[in-house]
């Protein structure tokens, strides 16, 4: 651990925070969903389903087990991510309020390297489960309430899209509520932004009546022959 320490101990502040952003953005890339399906399936999700990196195509294309693996991992990357920019601050005494900013950074910086991976030509997921793992760092609180907002919405609707859409967009409420600092809640500002944005096809279909429904049956049943659609 010194070994480590003692280097970035000796930067300055600006320099911790390189480190850490970096180590987000880097991190926060690696393509768990795209490793999972081409090392145990033979399966580019690229070029499968909906040729999305996330959680859900990943369910869908290659079975509930794999899609919750690559969920609990995706989500894994953004709890890192904040929880090592937590460390950076706390080992370095920075200034609370400089270190809510740089907690914020490096979330997003999570958050974008999961949607423009460099392993992979900057493709990637939408940044949902990256999104929730953050959470859990950053807001634990909001964390459980927006997962049960977010199950609640799915078993209503049975549509995980909207689940999504529902909890990003409450999510600055929630924030305010039990998080009331600028850094937390412009980070949450931004994340019920940019979740529908990047959820556009998703609300295309829906208006159109062709967004999938969610079930446990047959995920990844017949999915994996050329040119079978997962979404």
């Amino acid at each position: 651990m010194d070994l480590f320490l003692q280097p970035l101990l000796t930067l300055p502040y600006w320099g911790q925070a390189v480190v850490a952003l970096v180590f987000a953005y880097l991190f926060g890339a690696i393509p768990f969903s795209f490793m999972v399906g081409k090392l145990f399936f033979r399966i580019n999700l690229l070029k499968e389903g909906s040729g999305n990196l996330g959680a859900a195509n990943s369910f869908r294309t290659l079975g509930a087990k794999a899609g919750i693996s690559i969920l609990l991992l995706d989500m894994a990357k953004g709890a890192i991510a904040v929880f090592f920019a937590r460390f950076v601050v706390t080992v370095s005494g920075m200034d609370i309020a400089w270190g809510n900013w740089l907690l914020v950074a490096c979330a997003l910086a999570a958050i974008i390297g999961h949607t423009a991976s460099p392993y992979i030509k900057f493709r990637g997921g939408k940044g949902a489960a990256s999104s929730a793992g953050v959470m859990f760092a950053l807001v634990p609180i909001v964390f459980v309430i927006s997962a049960i907002v977010f199950v609640s919405t799915i078993a209503l609707t049975r549509y995980v899209s909207v689940g999504t859409i529902v909890t990003a967009v409450a999510f600055p409420v929630w924030v305010a509520i039990f998080y009331p600092n600028v850094p937390f809640i412009l980070f949450a500002a931004v994340i019920a932004v940019i979740v529908p944005i990047f959820h556009r096809a998703n609300i295309k279909r829906l208006r159109a009546g062709t967004e999938p429904r969610f079930a446990w049956r047959n995920r990844g049943q017949g999915l994996r022959r050329k040119g079978v659609s997962a979404d």
